[in-house]
């Protein structure tokens, strides 16, 4: 039987801040999956077993190294000292879920999940607040761990291409993992007579208009994802817009400690847009389904998207969606379930906005074709791909373990 450690520090408070976003979702999902698949008895050949700060704690000597670095803590934690830890486990294979948190040099076979290679995509827009050798020294660092590994679990087609367009890695250690929601994320209604009704109640709920069109944007502010753009766009939709009832624009995130902040403010005060601006911050799951379907549309003008978590989440919540065509957008949106504008033309996001917000029957079109596409991703499915991943790079011979660590599965 092969042992597979599963890294578990994307589930900790306060390791890169993972938990809650992206990459803590993702984790999460997988590993409960993987469970699943394994009391359904689907995995004979494989043993899980979460691998954290919990299962391997720090020893006294390890605390006094990071205790005595002047900087650079959490880089020689991950990089040295639990990668050593790792090696005294047994596992046969060491599964990261984010290439950023895998050893350069690991003593243990390892695979990793690139979620996306943004840095490279943007250097311009990572390197501004970092000195350029840090920059290097961390890019250096995550290829040398994504090169060293058995292989890459990327989370899209676009994603694979960047894996082997910037990084040279053959496509055949490549593997196509996508992403999914949770089951949280339900549709609402979309019968004719109670899809409107539903999203009324919901803005009750939220203290939000009943009767103002509602455009929702999620996610973070930092530069890729093109907020600053976004607004321009809302404040020319509020100046062509032609009914007494005036849109607003609902930003939610974890945004309020983000240096990107004051500027993203004082942009909305010169467009003059405040006064439609709602920003209620990190919301929870359940609460942010509400905040879904209690929207006309959702508007995601990101440049980038390693996936594209939240055109997934509004499609899967009967909300449809107007994003970039650009990286994994297309791919997740489908066909003809969002509606796709070029990036920076102000004048097709406009009028692309402006229309759907007028016509709620193409809304409700909209809304359908989003649920059915949304149905063809499932957190069972990425986790069956993840297992076949792992048997077609397990190194052979590996499967010996004579330790059992704490939250074996």
């Amino acid at each position: 039987m092969y042992h597979i450690g599963l890294d578990a520090r994307a589930l900790e408070a306060g390791f890169k801040a993972h938990l809650g976003r992206g990459t803590g979702r993702y984790a999460g999902e997988l590993i409960k999956n993987l469970e699943q698949l394994s009391r359904e008895g689907k995995t004979p050949d494989l043993a899980f077993r979460l691998v954290g700060s919990s299962q391997l704690s720090p020893t006294v000597c390890d605390r006094r190294v990071i205790d005595w670095l002047p900087f650079g803590k959490m880089t020689f934690e991950s990089q040295v000292l639990f990668a050593r830890r790792i090696a005294k486990t047994g596992v046969s294979m060491m599964h990261f879920f984010a290439h950023g948190d895998a050893p350069a040099l690991s003593r243990v076979a390892q695979v990793v999940t690139v979620l996306d290679l943004i840095p490279l995509r943007f250097p311009h827009l990572y390197r501004a607040n970092k000195a350029n050798l840090r920059f290097k020294f961390a890019r250096f660092l995550e290829y040398q761990a994504i090169k060293r590994s058995l292989g890459v679990l990327a989370i899209s087609e676009a994603t694979k291409q960047d894996v082997v367009n910037l990084l040279g890695v053959e496509p055949d250690r490549i593997f196509v993992t996508p992403l999914a929601v949770s089951e949280n994320f339900a549709a609402r209604d979309l019968s004719p007579g109670n899809w409107r009704e539903e999203a009324a109640q919901k803005r009750r709920l939220l203290a939000l208009p009943v009767e103002n069109p509602i455009l929702l944007y999620v996610g973070g502010i930092d530069p890729r994802k093109n907020v600053p753009f976004l607004l321009r766009v809302f404040a020319e939709v509020l100046r062509v817009w032609p009914h007494r009832n005036r849109p607003l624009l609902v930003l939610v995130g974890k945004h309020e400690n983000d240096d990107q902040l004051p500027q993203l403010l004082k942009e909305a005060e010169r467009l003059e847009i405040t006064a439609n601006l709602r920003r209620p911050g990190f919301v929870p799951d359940e609460l942010l389904r509400s905040y879904y379907q209690c929207a006309d549309a959702v508007v995601f003008p990101s440049l980038y998207e390693g996936f594209g978590l939240p055109v997934l989440e509004a499609m899967a919540c009967g909300v449809p969606v107007v994003a970039g065509k650009n990286s994994s957008i297309p791919e997740v949106a489908g066909i003809d379930s969002a509606i796709l504008c070029e990036d920076g033309n102000i004048s097709e996001w406009v009028s692309a906005v402006s229309a759907l917000l007028a016509d709620p029957s193409k809304q409700l079109d909209l809304s359908r074709r989003g649920v059915r596409q949304a149905r063809r991703y499932s957190w069972m499915n990425t986790a069956c791909l993840t297992v076949e991943a792992y048997r077609c790079l397990l190194p052979k011979g590996s499967a010996k373990s004579t330790h059992v660590l704490p939250g074996a599965i």
